[in-house]
């Protein structure tokens, strides 16, 4: 059946102008929320609450689960399950003040991550009066002594040169607790959201080991959720400016499919996006309150983005946790720590902060997304180029594990997000998640070139060298991407081609200088002055197989990529 990303929205009940020109936007949250949960069978959650009520708790998958079945609950939403929420619960505060003495030794913890998400949960059915207040108050109970140094697994000593997302969701969680009168800390929250400040770079990016895209995008939301359950310590105006000067960069990031960018650690997964939602949802309601209607407008735009993006992935089924159709237990594109108990629920996680911040009176701006070029600081090595409806993302440094160097993202408004390409593959054979071939080296759109050198970079276009004499210019429109290369002898451009997804084959057509690939009633073209060559060599990536093509000519090559309905 093809899926566009409007009929996406219409299998959530969504439709298009509820979201941009009315109604009580944020209800889609719960929506997403709840579509979520349902992606747990009945029968994989009672052996979950098995695993855990006999062994502990030893990451935050079940934490996030109870937690955010129990605020669908308070919103009148899987009532059928309460009886199952108060036994999962039961167990979660049974749990969760004696699981890091418990599993000492044996990998991670949940708590640094679901503390907070568990203390919402019954402030939200508190709010609406879902159980009686004895039952609350036991749960309260249960938690209001936990000390912080005795539960959260990861806590650097101040000055401390490795970042470490994990302490800024304890130190949110603290928070938490201190907004709703389950014990907390704020000495604990002061400690470590001042110390990890020191790891945000000149453009408001937080730089985790090796700078994955998720994880500024990620502990950003954390620093938001803690300001959001009102803290107000000597961290707090660092914070704000951080979080400043990071807004409008927040914009240029997304592709126009509503994605963050491709790259690095936990990345292609929804939950991407569901943060992304929430991060946007912060920025409008601030921006609001700081009396700039028109960013706040922007902002709001973004986060309905974000949704889009999520519904196209949640209307599909089953519904995955990772950007592929492969069978969820075979972890294909996964990280061993990111299979689907963990992973699922963690969009719902998201969705449940966006839901929090959303301000349903900002109007979303109608216009389209403003062309920009951005290029981060060195750290993260990307350029994000937004130009006539497309989005191109570059990598001039990828991390081997993860990603390639060159182009790994080239997208267009409304069509499948990997219909041309959505990330690259890894460059080594052996990468840093799940997948079932072995690639022979790196695999993006780029020339076979060992060092890439920024040369330009405006908005519209990027040149960039190899630094021996041959260039790569590439331009970004409504026509698609041009790109030409400039050399001497014979020049060759990858061009890197989704085959298989884990459930479904496509085959490109090929003729000459040209070539096109027909993905859910859209076409992406291909068309170059020179000849277009298939290897015969497939690589894997978080998306599923990837076919490698050639693009040669001598002396200066052509390629023009662009996408259009069939």
């Amino acid at each position: 059946m093809k899926r566009t990303l409007l009929t996406a929205l219409a299998f959530l009940g969504i439709t298009v102008g509820s979201i941009l020109f009315g109604g009580e936007r944020s209800s889609v949250y719960l929506d997403i929320m709840q579509k979520s949960v349902e992606a747990y069978s009945p029968e994989r959650i009672r052996d979950y609450v098995k695993r855990v009520d006999r062994d502990g708790i030893t990451e935050h998958g079940y934490a996030r689960l109870t937690a955010n079945l129990g605020i669908l609950i308070s919103q009148g939403r899987m009532v059928g399950n309460k009886g199952l929420f108060e036994e999962m619960m039961d167990i979660c505060v049974r749990e969760l003040p004696i699981a890091r003495q418990k599993n000492q030794g044996k990998g991670e913890i949940g708590n640094d991550f679901a503390v907070k998400e568990i203390v919402c949960c019954i402030m939200e059915l508190e709010k609406a009066g879902t159980f009686p207040l004895e039952k609350t108050s036991t749960w309260r109970k249960a938690l209001e002594d936990m000390k912080a140094e005795d539960i959260y697994s990861v806590q650097p000593v101040p000055g401390d040169q490795t970042a470490r997302n994990w302490c800024v969701f304890g130190a949110a969680s603290e928070c938490a607790r201190i907004m709703a009168g389950i014990g907390g800390e704020k000495e604990y929250a002061d400690r470590y959201l001042k110390d990890q400040l020191r790891f945000f770079d000149e453009n408001g990016m937080y730089r985790d080991p090796h700078s994955p895209m998720v994880y500024d995008l990620v502990t950003r939301l954390q620093y938001m959720a803690a300001l959001d359950f009102g803290y107000d310590g000597p961290a707090k105006e660092a914070i704000e400016e951080q979080l400043l000067k990071s807004a409008g960069r927040t914009l240029q990031m997304q592709s126009v499919t509503g994605e963050i960018p491709y790259g690095g650690r936990s990345n292609q997964f929804l939950h991407n996006e569901a943060f992304y939602a929430a991060v946007c949802e912060y920025y409008a309601s601030w921006m609001k309150e700081r009396g700039d209607m028109a960013s706040a407008r922007r902002f709001k735009s973004a986060a309905m983005r974000a949704v889009s993006s999520l519904a196209y992935w949640l209307g599909q089924e089953p519904v995955h946790h990772v950007k592929n159709r492969y069978p969820v237990e075979s972890g294909y594109g996964c990280e061993t720590y990111a299979y689907f108990d963990k992973y699922m629920v963690t969009t719902a996680s998201w969705a449940y902060l966006a839901w929090r911040f959303a301000d349903d009176t900002i109007e979303p701006s109608h216009s389209r997304m403003e062309r920009s070029t951005f290029i981060t600081s060195d750290d993260f090595h990307r350029i994000i180029m937004n130009a006539g409806g497309y989005t191109v993302q570059f990598d001039w440094k990828a991390q081997p594990g993860y990603d390639s160097p060159g182009i790994g993202r080239v997208q267009k408004e409304n069509a499948p997000p990997t219909l041309a390409l959505a990330s690259p593959c890894p460059s080594v054979r052996h990468p840093s998640y799940r997948i079932d071939v072995e690639n022979e080296g790196p695999l993006a759109i780029a020339p076979c070139w060992d060092e890439y050198e920024i040369v330009a970079a405006k908005k519209g276009k990027v040149v960039m060298t190899d630094g021996k004499g041959s260039y790569w210019i590439c331009r970004l429109g409504r026509h698609g991407l041009a790109m030409k290369l400039k050399g001497e002898g014979e020049m060759s451009l990858t061009l890197p081609v989704l085959v298989f997804d884990g459930e479904r084959e496509r085959t490109p057509m090929t003729s000459g200088s040209t070539m096109s690939v027909i993905d859910e009633g859209w076409i992406c073209h291909y068309k170059s002055n020179g000849e277009i060559i298939d290897s015969g060599k497939e690589y894997g990536s978080r998306n599923g197989h990837l076919r490698r093509y050639e693009a040669k000519a001598k002396g200066c090559l052509k390629v023009r990529i662009f996408m259009s309905p069939e």
